[in-house]
């Protein structure tokens, strides 16, 4: 591909990105903001709402993140008294998360305010079309995360 081809199609990419980044941020931008949480927190709360025993380690397996990058997160949530921590009978060492009752609630505020603002993008685009979308998404993501696996040299690194 020549050179000016691929650098618009990078151009392409990083608008593509960079709009699509802030309409997704926009849809939980308010909801988020009024209970003083980050995206990366609420993601947490609502794996701990859905999920039994889940711990720390559970949810950055998950994610693909470091421990320590969870673990950043749910001490925040610890100081909001969001989640508390109860340790496994077998092994003290393993802490389960759970919501406290604030938590839950928060959890399901933030749920539903989020539910219906995409609920209105349902409504407009219809379920088949965002359906196709998120398809598209998850196979591109897939596609990439299999092209990153099978490279044999570093990532470049920017000086």
């Amino acid at each position: 591909m020549k050179n000016i081809e691929l650098g618009q199609l990078l151009n392409k990419y990083f608008d593509a990105y960079q709009d699509t980044t802030k309409t997704m941020m926009d849809l939980v931008a308010w909801p988020l903001s009024q209970n003083k949480l980050s995206f990366e927190q609420f993601l947490i709360m609502r794996r701990i709402a859905t999920t039994d025993q889940v711990t720390l380690n559970d949810i950055a397996v998950q994610r693909q993140v470091t421990r320590s990058a969870i673990s950043r997160q749910v001490k925040a949530l610890l100081t909001q008294h969001y989640v508390f921590q109860v340790p496994d009978p077998q092994d003290r060492r393993r802490l389960y998360l759970h919501l406290t009752e604030r938590g839950q609630q928060v959890e399901v505020l933030v749920n539903q305010a989020i539910s219906k603002h995409f609920d209105t993008w349902v409504h407009q685009l219809g379920a088949d079309q965002i359906e196709q979308v998120l398809q598209m998404m998850a196979g591109f993501c897939e596609q990439v995360t299999q092209l990153g696996q099978g490279q044999d040299h570093p990532r470049p690194v920017a000086h």
